[in-house]
């Protein structure tokens, strides 16, 4: 059987069941792989723990939206848009802080721009 008479589908079929045959899942390199590619999750999240996190307070809502997820079954879409709602919230909580805090309260002002001629 050659191969231009089993096309490339079939090609990559007898591929897979010979490494299959030749790495047998109760064997040391598939059980590697397995550990190693259960280990692949953990990593993902300390990556987006330290793009995150900069204080210790940061570590509530990155918990909380797992928790969510968890409980309430939700997927990324839904994850995303609470979360969203929550970034609006936190976003004008802090501009409107900024605001009284750059407001100097009590201080006169005088206009200079016009000129006494």
């Amino acid at each position: 059987m050659s191969i231009k008479s089993i096309g490339y589908a079939q090609y990559g079929l007898i591929v897979i069941n010979f490494l299959k045959e030749a790495l047998p899942m109760d064997g040391i390199p598939m059980k590697t792989l397995f550990t190693v590619g259960s280990l692949l999750p953990c990593v993902g999240i300390a990556i987006l723990l330290k793009q995150i996190v900069e204080k210790a307070v940061d570590f509530i809502p990155f918990f909380v939206g797992f928790t969510l997820a968890a409980s309430l079954g939700l997927n990324l879409v839904s994850s995303a848009v609470i979360s969203l709602i929550f970034a609006v919230i936190f976003y004008e909580i802090a501009s409107v802080r900024n605001m009284k805090a750059a407001a100097p309260a009590g201080v006169d002002f005088e206009d200079d721009d016009e000129e006494d001629i």
